[in-house]
C-alpha cells in the first residue's frame, strides 16, 4: 500500500457553499421569548458589550467604505474593497488586532453581524440608486451611535439552545439567560426532531432583552377549511370587513391602541420634559413613556394575527387590496389622520396572511391596486357619491339608497375579478353605462355622465351665483379690477335632475346621514366681460 505525500504549507481551499435552501415539507418559522437581565452586573454589561461590539464593526467598516471611495476620487486605479459581507469580513480578520485588541471578549458573531447590516444598507442604497429597488429612495449609510441604534446581536454559530426546563435560554459567550416565559412551544418541536434552530438574534427594546429564534419546522399536512371564499377590507373605522359567499358580514374592530393612549402620552412627555436628564426621575418617566409604546405594539401584533390566523383557518380564497399605505397617508389632509393610517398597521395583514397560508400551500388573491372597491356601487356598477372623501355612507347615483363604504368594498373584492374590467386610465373598473345630460356619450369625461373609470371633475369649477375671472393667456392672476379684451367670465347656472330613481323612498333634502340632496348637473355658459 502506497501512500501519496503530502504537501505541508498548502491549506485546502474550502468549496463555496451556495444560499440555504429550505428542504422540501418544512416551513420557516420566528420564535420571541422575553428574557430577564442577568442579575450578575458582569454578564449584563457582557451583553452591552456585544452590542457595542456590533456598532463598532458597523462604524469601521463604513469608514473603510468611505475611505476608498475618498481615494478612488484622487487615484482612479486604487483598489477598493468589495462591497459583500466576505470582502469587508475578511479585511476586519487582518485588521482587527490592531484597531480593536479587546475583540476577544466578544463573540465572532457580533462583528459579523453589523458588517452584514452594513453590507445590506449598502446593496440597498445601490439598488435604489440605479432603480432596481422598488419603495422609496434609500440614502447612504451613516454612522450608529450609542443613543440611536437599535441594539441586536445575531448568533449563527456555537451553542444556541432552549434547555429542557422551558425556562432557560443558551447563547454562545453570553451564557444562559432566564426566560420570563414558558419555551414549550419550542422546546416540543425540537424534542421531536420537528424544529432545527438556525439562529438566535438577541436584542434590546424599551430596556428590555429579548431572543428570537430562526427555525425551520416540518410541515404536517393539513386539511382545508370548510367555507370557500372571501373578501376583505381594511380600514381605519373597522380593522377589517369580511364578506363571504354565503353573506355573512363581518366587521372586525379596530383597537387603535394610540388613540387610546394618546392622553396618557401627552402627560408622560410632559413629566419627562421636566425632569432633569439623568436623575431618577428622568428614568421613570422615560420607563412611563416605554411602557405606553410596548403596550401599542403588541395590541397591534396581537390584533394582526388574530386576524390573519382566523382568516386562514375559516376560508380557503382570501381576495385582499394592495394598498399604498405612503399614498394613503399623503392624500390624509389632517395630521391626526395620517396618524390614524399608522396607528391601524395595515401593512402588517397581507404578509402575516401569505405566510400562514403557504403552510397549506395556498396564497391569497390581490385585488388590483387600481380597482375602486368603495366607490363602486356593488348592486347596480354605478360610482358611488360622497360629498367628503372620508364619509362612511355613500349614496348610489341611480337608486339614490344609502350604501356603506366598507361592507360595499367587501363585497366587490370577494366577487373580484368578476366584475372588474380594465378602465381607460389603466384603473380596474367595470363599465356602466349611464344616461346623458349634456348631450354627450356615456364615454364622455363630464359630470352628468356615469362611468366608474370617469374621474370627477376638479374642484376649480365655479358654484350657483359664482362668476370666476381668468386671464385668457393662461399666465398670472388679473389684478381686482383689471379690464381687457382677453379676459372671460364664466357664468354657472344649475341644472336640478327633476326626478331620479329612489327619490319616493328619500325625500329631496332629508336630514338622513349620507344624503346630499337632488342631483345637480353644472351648464356653462361663456361670453364676453
Amino acid at each position: 500500500m502506497t501512500t501519496m505525500p503530502v504537501e505541508h504549507g498548502t491549506r485546502k481551499k474550502r468549496a463555496p457553499q451556495g444560499k440555504f435552501a429550505i428542504p422540501d415539507g418544512w416551513i420557516a418559522r420566528g420564535f420571541s421569548f422575553e428574557v430577564e437581565w442577568p442579575e450578575d452586573h458582569e454578564v449584563a454589561s457582557l451583553v452591552r458589550s456585544q452590542f457595542g461590539g456590533r456598532r463598532y464593526a458597523y462604524n469601521w467598516a463604513l469608514g473603510q467604505v468611505k475611505a476608498d471611495m475618498d481615494a478612488r476620487k484622487i487615484v482612479p486605479t486604487h483598489e477598493s474593497v468589495k462591497w459583500n459581507l466576505y470582502s469587508l469580513r475578511k479585511r476586519w480578520n487582518a485588521e482587527k488586532a490592531a484597531i480593536a485588541p479587546w475583540w476577544a471578549e466578544n463573540s465572532k458573531e457580533a462583528y459579523s453581524t453589523g458588517i452584514a447590516d452594513l453590507a445590506v444598507a449598502l446593496k440597498n442604497w445601490s439598488d435604489s440608486k440605479k432603480g432596481k429597488r422598488k419603495g422609496g429612495k434609500v440614502g447612504f449609510p451613516k454612522f450608529r451611535c450609542r443613543r440611536k441604534d437599535q441594539a441586536r446581536v445575531r448568533f449563527t454559530t456555537g451553542a444556541i439552545r432552549v434547555e429542557p426546563d422551558r425556562r432557560t435560554v443558551t447563547l454562545p459567550v453570553v451564557g444562559t439567560l432566564r426566560s420570563k416565559e414558558n419555551t414549550r412551544r419550542l422546546e416540543r418541536l425540537l424534542g421531536k426532531g420537528s424544529a432545527r434552530v438556525l439562529n438566535a438574534t438577541l436584542s434590546q427594546r424599551w430596556g428590555r432583552l429579548f431572543v428570537s429564534f430562526g427555525c425551520i419546522v416540518q410541515n404536517h399536512p393539513r386539511s382545508m377549511p370548510a367555507n370557500e371564499r372571501a373578501g376583505v377590507d381594511l380600514g381605519m373605522r373597522s380593522l377589517a370587513t369580511i364578506a363571504d359567499t354565503d353573506g355573512n358580514i363581518i366587521e372586525v374592530p379596530n383597537p387603535a391602541p394610540l388613540r387610546a393612549t394618546l392622553t396618557k402620552r401627552r402627560r408622560v412627555g410632559r413629566q419627562l420634559s421636566r425632569r432633569i436628564p439623568g436623575s431618577r426621575g428622568h428614568s421613570a418617566a422615560k420607563a412611563k413613556l416605554a411602557r405606553l409604546d410596548r403596550r401599542c405594539v403588541n395590541l397591534r401584533q396581537q390584533a394582526s394575527h388574530q386576524l390573519t390566523t382566523w382568516l386562514e383557518e375559516t376560508y380557503r380564497e382570501i381576495v385582499i387590496e394592495d394598498l399604498d399605505l405612503a399614498a394613503m397617508k399623503k392624500s390624509m389632509g389632517r395630521r391626526a389622520f395620517r396618524r390614524s393610517v399608522s396607528d391601524a398597521a395595515l401593512g402588517r395583514v397581507r404578509p402575516q396572511i401569505t405566510y400562514k397560508m403557504a403552510w397549506r400551500g395556498t396564497q391569497p388573491t390581490v385585488a388590483d391596486r387600481w380597482f375602486a372597491s368603495s366607490q363602486i356601487h356593488h348592486g347596480c356598477g354605478c360610482r358611488l357619491i360622497a360629498k367628503h372623501k372620508l364619509d362612511k355612507m355613500l349614496v348610489c347615483a341611480v337608486t339614490a339608497e344609502l350604501v356603506d363604504r366598507d361592507v360595499n368594498a367587501a363585497l366587490n373584492l370577494r366577487d373580484w375579478p368578476d366584475r372588474a374590467s380594465c378602465g381607460s386610465v389603466g384603473a380596474t373598473a367595470p363599465f356602466v353605462p349611464g344616461p346623458s345630460f349634456d348631450g354627450t356619450d356615456g364615454g364622455s369625461d363630464a359630470l352628468g355622465t356615469w362611468r366608474a373609470d370617469v374621474r370627477p371633475l376638479p374642484r376649480r369649477c365655479a358654484f350657483r351665483g359664482e362668476a370666476r375671472t381668468e386671464p385668457g393667456n393662461g399666465r398670472g392672476t388679473p389684478r381686482r379690477g383689471a379690464t381687457g379684451s382677453g379676459l372671460t367670465t364664466r357664468v354657472h347656472s344649475v341644472a336640478t335632475v327633476s326626478k331620479l330613481p329612489g327619490d319616493d323612498e328619500i325625500p329631496p333634502g332629508s336630514d338622513q346621514p349620507g344624503h346630499r340632496g337632488p342631483l345637480r348637473v353644472g351648464v356653462v355658459e361663456e361670453g364676453p366681460s
